[in-house]
């Protein structure tokens, strides 16, 4: 019982095995937004915390710290089956600042994480290095890397997918990158493939400006699998912790589903 509780606790959207199976059939997008604009801390009750998070609410504006030596700043989810049910389809918006500090001399070829999704069903796979194979599990974030020679930080996505080949996500380089002491808006769109069908839709875009756009993903093989949170993280590394006390500050998110 304690591992189980322990497992919840971690990845935060359990199911409630009262509700029932087909809500998801009921959906259709954009019938649901839920906006946070970080301007009250009890906004912060429908985005619970899983494993380590440091965040807080601070000028509006949520703030994500990440000490010298550790990873990550944040991890909070945004759970669809405790408000109204699973989607497969879903779009997130927010802005992103990051300072001058932000993966200062960062490790090379190592991939950060961002906001984005998961279907995580079988917690053996679809994160932390855990490769889907067989496993009803998946998850989709916005990456980072370390700061390039302009001084820059590049972004892309992070991908765990069943038929994946390494354990660790599959990196989709946009070629883009964000500066430093910039606000920017970042939009996530991620439409689930149809079951034995690699048609799933992925597109990423800053201020508008689309730097990806796929419609040949194939995330899930059961008609069970669906999107179960909306996965907020600030995360550095892989392997390799924070070279310096940084930070990622977020705002007006955006869910619609």
């Amino acid at each position: 019982m304690y591992l189980l509780t322990l497992l919840l606790y971690l990845f935060g959207c359990d199911r409630n095995e009262n509700a029932p199976t087909n809500i998801n059939e009921l959906h259709k997008f954009y019938n649901h937004v839920r906006e946070f604009d970080f301007s009250d801390p009890n906004q912060l009750i429908d985005l619970p915390t899983f494993g380590d998070d440091h965040s807080y609410i601070e000028n509006e504006k949520l703030r994500a710290p990440i000490k010298k030596g550790e990873h990550k700043g944040l991890g909070r989810k945004f759970c669809f089956q405790k408000n109204g049910g699973e989607p497969d389809e879903a779009e997130i918006e927010f802005k992103i600042w990051l300072p001058e500090s932000f993966q200062k001399d960062g490790a090379k070829n190592e991939v950060g994480k961002l906001f984005g999704f998961e279907g995580i069903y079988d917690n053996t796979a679809g994160w932390g290095g855990k490769k889907v194979t067989f496993q009803n599990s998946w998850s989709v974030r916005i990456a980072h890397s370390r700061e390039n020679s302009e001084g820059k930080i590049p972004i892309g996505l992070y991908i765990y997918h069943p038929g994946m080949t390494s354990k660790y996500g599959t990196t989709i380089n946009t070629k883009f990158a964000l500066n430093k002491k910039q606000t920017y808006t970042l939009k996530l769109y991620l439409k689930l493939n149809d079951i034995g069908k690699a048609n799933g839709i992925l597109k990423l875009s800053v201020d508008g400006e689309e730097i990806y756009n796929s419609d040949s993903w194939l995330l899930r093989n059961a008609p069970s699998v669906h999107i179960k949170s909306v996965w907020l993280d600030a995360y550095i590394g892989g392997l390799t912790p924070s070279s310096t006390n940084t930070y990622i500050i977020y705002d007006d998110l955006k869910i619609r589903w």
